[in-house]
């Protein structure tokens, strides 16, 4: 995968996941086939969001950390199970966890946070 994409939209894959980590993360994510977070060991699952609750994970989680890019994942290439999960603040609906390891030929996109708009 190359470079992230300026002006990064969910528009071109409106059922879109999204996953985000600190910049200097990304190419050891992107260079294995799968990825396996502690997450999906220690509860069963990867932590996913939709376009319209990134803004809250982002502050929620991620507020002090200032280089964020975005994986955009295709969910009808996820070859684990997605399911659709009520969490505590249920004004942002219900979140996606993926359930098994995510192939990385899923991740059609990469941007910036900064370059992210829905």
């Amino acid at each position: 995968m190359t470079k992230p994409k300026r002006n990064c939209t969910s528009k071109h894959c409106p059922n879109a996941l999204f996953l985000m980590f600190p910049t200097q993360d990304i190419p050891a994510i992107l260079a294995k086939p799968y990825f396996n977070p502690t997450s999906l060991h220690s509860e069963g699952f990867i932590h996913a969001c939709s376009a319209h609750q990134v803004d809250y994970v982002v502050q929620r989680f991620y507020r002090d950390i200032l280089d964020l890019t975005l994986l955009v994942i295709d969910p009808q290439l996820v070859t684990a199970e997605i399911k659709y999960e009520s969490a505590s603040v249920s004004e942002y609906g219900d979140f996606p966890h993926i359930y098994g390891q995510l192939n990385i030929d899923a991740v059609v996109q990469q941007c910036l946070l900064s370059d992210f708009s829905t």
